[in-house]
């Protein structure tokens, strides 16, 4: 019979705390990060800020704002030195990647400006001509890959199921007039 009240082989997981922060603490955890993640410039001072705030919390004799301004002057400049943080191959690569995913023109200006991509940069690869995106290609390769409107594997004409894929569709950033277009 099994007793609830001990835990005999599961033991109690204590909350670790955070590291005291120093510069090779600093560039060691960037470092690591950047190895197993691509990030724009902004979205590094982020990622660092949100490191060096739970720091601070445990080690009250720190100085937030100097550590940030150390990210931010020293590490930055020596990671686009070396070339772990590189904006503008960053924007393309994730442009690229959004783009074969089928996604509309607001949901990638949404999530680029989210990784911390200046709006004007975004803004010119969505519209860059042949390499921007169209709404029009977009949709299609959405729905093929949802199954949504005439790609949808059971072909029924309920008008319940048209308004889910219409959901799904304007979920994902396209108008009423493209989504139609799957139909």
């Amino acid at each position: 019979m099994r007793n609830d009240n001990t835990k005999n082989d599961k033991k109690i997981k204590e909350r670790k705390v955070p590291k005291k922060i120093s510069e090779r603490y600093l560039r060691n955890s960037g470092e690591y990060y950047l190895n197993r993640f691509p990030a724009s410039s902004n979205h590094f001072i982020t990622v660092m800020t949100r490191k060096i705030d739970r720091s601070c919390h445990e080690h009250t004799d720190q100085d937030r704002n100097e550590w940030i301004s150390h990210v931010k002057e020293t590490l930055v400049p020596y990671f686009q030195k070396i070339g772990f943080l590189n904006d503008t191959l960053f924007a393309q690569a994730l442009f690229n990647s959004l783009k074969q995913r089928g996604l509309s023109r607001n949901a990638i200006y949404r999530r680029m400006t989210l990784k911390g991509l200046e709006r004007e940069h975004v803004q010119k690869l969505i519209s860059n001509g042949d390499d921007g995106v169209n709404d029009k290609e977009a949709v299609l390769i959405f729905a093929k890959k949802k199954k949504v409107g005439k790609f949808r594997i059971d072909k029924t004409t309920d008008p319940k199921e048209k308004q889910k894929d219409l959901g799904k569709l304007a979920r994902a950033g396209f108008s009423y007039e493209i989504a139609m277009s799957v139909f």
